[in-house]
């Protein structure tokens, strides 16, 4: 690819780069949620690099387009927010501002046709390329749905803001045609044209082989913890309402995991580890969410046990704790027994060979079976073409 092509690649850098300092004069519209907004730079980042490795990749220009749409969308906003709500009249193209505001739609669309070149750079098929079509098509009549249908703009005063201002669009179009786009826009249309993604990269880990299955396993592995950072933004604050500024902070991280398991994946910088990750993540996942709801069970069961000796809960936190320390192992051992018989069957066959031979050895006296023994149990275990023993 000729440099002048290259060098485009650093035009989506500046815009995000000059959005991150807009944001830095508007600081007091984002607060600390302006750390979070940084770590969207990760898909500028990683689009750079990809770009600068593999130029002819289109995933690299896809996840750097985003990355600045993303910080284009979110300068607009305050912008629209400050020359509106905080100080009307003191920023120009406040009106543009407005438009610029739902520049998400296209990041979000980049994002998703990335998903789906991942990691070849084409469709799973020849069949996959018109819904490819379908998702461009749709976000495309997603922004219009917005430009054209929504007759307001609720524009918050922060991030986290409660209070809400409404302000006019001013291309809203008036009629059958701006209820319809305001239909779409509101309609599950939308969630439709976002599952298309979900269900390429399922038929492409089902047909996938060799490295690019390891590949897609780097995409399923963060996308499962991404939905697990979204699940939690979601209920922690119900429960615990200190916590409310967790969502949109967790939905920023588990959002800048998906182009760095992209990175590593494309690149194979050491792809193979994907499965010592998955189950390491399985095994102590699970451990821990079932020592936490040993640890919850145990105090609430253990305060109304002891409500009658004492007046305090102390000594039902002490008790709970060394309970929950004292279940950690074996239930670590167990987890851990039931991914490898799950995940890593050979492994766990492996193991069970070796552990039938120890106790066979200590039964067996004559050499001759002791000898075909050992010989069965390499074979079993490491399938070797040809097995020996040489006896000295």
């Amino acid at each position: 690819m000729r440099p002048s092509i290259r060098f485009l690649a650093f035009v989506p850098v500046l815009i995000a780069l000059g959005s991150v300092v807009l944001d830095a004069a508007l600081l007091e519209f984002f607060g600390a949620f302006f750390f979070p907004v940084l770590g969207l730079l990760a898909y500028v980042g990683v689009g750079l690099l990809l770009t600068l490795r593999l130029p002819r990749h289109p995933v690299g220009w896809l996840l750097l387009s985003a990355g600045a749409l993303f910080q284009l969308a979110l300068a607009a906003i305050a912008s629209a927010s400050a020359a509106f709500t905080r100080a009307p009249g003191t920023l120009p193209f406040a009106e543009v501002a407005l438009l610029i505001g739902f520049a998400w739609i296209p990041a979000l669309g980049c994002v998703f046709v990335a998903i789906m070149l991942f990691p070849t750079g084409r469709p799973p098929s020849r069949r996959w390329r018109l819904p490819v079509a379908f998702v461009v098509m749709g976000n495309a009549i997603l922004l219009l749905a917005a430009w054209l249908g929504l007759r307001e703009f609720p524009q918050p005063l922060g991030v986290q803001g409660v209070s809400l201002v409404t302000l006019a669009n001013p291309l809203w179009i008036d009629g059958p045609l701006g209820m319809l786009l305001s239909y779409v826009y509101w309609s599950p249309f939308s969630y439709v044209v976002y599952l298309i993604p979900v269900a390429a990269v399922l038929v492409r880990f089902r047909t996938a082989v060799g490295n690019e299955r390891h590949q897609v396993k780097w995409f399923a592995y963060t996308s499962s913890i991404a939905m697990v950072f979204f699940a939690a933004a979601g209920v922690v604050p119900a429960f615990f309402s200190y916590l409310s500024g967790l969502g949109p902070t967790a939905a920023i991280v588990a959002m800048d995991l998906i182009p760095i398991s992209v990175a590593i994946a494309i690149l194979r910088y050491r792809l193979y580890d994907i499965d010592l990750l998955i189950k390491r993540t399985l095994v102590y996942g699970a451990t821990s969410a079932a020592i936490a709801v040993t640890f919850l069970v145990g105090l609430v069961a253990l305060e109304r046990a002891l409500s009658a000796l004492t007046s305090g809960s102390e000594l039902a936190v002490a008790a709970s704790t060394l309970g929950s320390f004292a279940l950690f192992q074996p239930v670590r051992r167990r987890v851990q027994d039931a991914v490898n018989r799950r995940f890593d069957r050979s492994r766990y066959d492996a193991a069970r060979t070796i552990d039938s031979f120890a106790q066979q050895l200590r039964d067996e006296v004559d050499l001759d079976d002791l000898t075909a023994d050992l010989i069965g149990a390499v074979g079993n275990t490491m399938a070797p073409a040809h097995a020996s023993l040489w006896l000295r």
